[in-house]
């Protein structure tokens, strides 16, 4: 019991980096924190069973969480030079919608790929 709460706690606090990733807005922070812990709670047995059905969803979720340490990565550049042309195209609509897109791209390409044409393979399939 003890256990899961603490991985309930370490996925909090990175739920918190993640939404800064996305946003300065202490509400979105606080509503994003608070799907997170919810979703750990209520569906994270449907994705094990779901990662065990697809093994590469573990890569695609690993490549997300790249996407967005890079998007915090980012966020320095934006930090320190925030009139560089560069810093207003990230914190522009345009990356957002573009981040976003990329980041469902990561999980429904697979899939889509894994259940029209079979690659990649999904776990009893060969």
């Amino acid at each position: 019991m003890a256990l899961i709460e603490l991985m309930d706690l370490a996925f909090s606090i990175d739920n918190v980096f993640a939404v800064v990733a996305f946003t300065d807005n202490l509400i979105l922070i606080c509503l994003g924190v608070f799907i997170g812990i919810l979703a750990m709670r209520l569906v994270a047995q449907a994705f094990v069973l779901l990662m065990g059905k697809y093994p590469f969803l573990e890569t695609a979720a690993f490549i997300v969480i790249g996407i967005l340490g890079l998007k915090l990565l980012l966020s320095l550049f934006e930090h320190y030079l925030p009139q560089h042309p560069f810093s207003h195209f990230l914190a522009s609509e345009t990356a957002d919608v573009g981040l976003t897109i990329l980041t469902v791209a990561v999980f429904a390409v697979p899939l889509l790929t894994s259940w029209l044409f079979g690659v990649p393979y999904r776990q009893g399939s060969r």
